[in-house]
């Protein structure tokens, strides 16, 4: 296994570090505008109905855009962590390594949790409690969305981090 990871790695490593950091640059870009874009515009909508619709919407969306997004990120990651060795070389790049490989597992779990309370916030919504609705799209919007943020941008600095030593 390790020697066709390895080989998978050697012939393909351009397109699989360059969709390493497509795909984290696509993520980090889609939080920073939802965050800093969409996020301020929808505050100003006063039909908390037609608010709560369209933050769903949009989270609906963000979510189908998330899981590939994510896979690409996780599968470049194991190609490049065993085609670099990383493990039999620089012991401070491989401890580097697990912890970029800690803050990605932190971030998958973060956006589980945030779907979670999508789901609620859509089941509340259909139930007509836009109360519950507002505190978990708050929740989502305004705290988890972006702690994922400043988490992701720490990985892209190991990243970096890394690839100098």
């Amino acid at each position: 296994m390790y020697d066709l990871v390895s080989d998978v790695f050697d012939n393909y490593k351009t397109l699989i570090i360059f969709l390493h950091i497509l795909s984290a640059s696509l993520l980090i870009g889609t939080m920073f505008m939802l965050i800093f874009i969409i996020r301020p515009i929808a505050k100003k909508v006063k039909d908390v109905e037609i608010k709560c619709g369209n933050c769903l919407k949009i989270l609906r969306r963000f979510n189908i855009f998330l899981v590939p997004t994510m896979l690409i990120i996780f599968s470049a990651s194991f190609f490049m962590n065993i085609g670099m060795g990383f493990e039999y070389g620089d012991p401070t790049a491989f401890i580097m390594i697990h912890i970029k490989e800690a803050i990605w597992l932190f971030l998958a779990f973060n956006f589980l949790y945030m779907y979670k309370k999508y789901l609620n916030a859509t089941k509340a919504y259909k139930e007509k409690d836009f109360l519950i609705t507002q505190e978990n799209i708050i929740l989502i919007t305004k705290y988890l969305l972006p702690l994922n943020l400043v988490v992701a941008l720490m990985a892209v600095y190991f990243g970096i981090a890394i690839k100098g030593i």
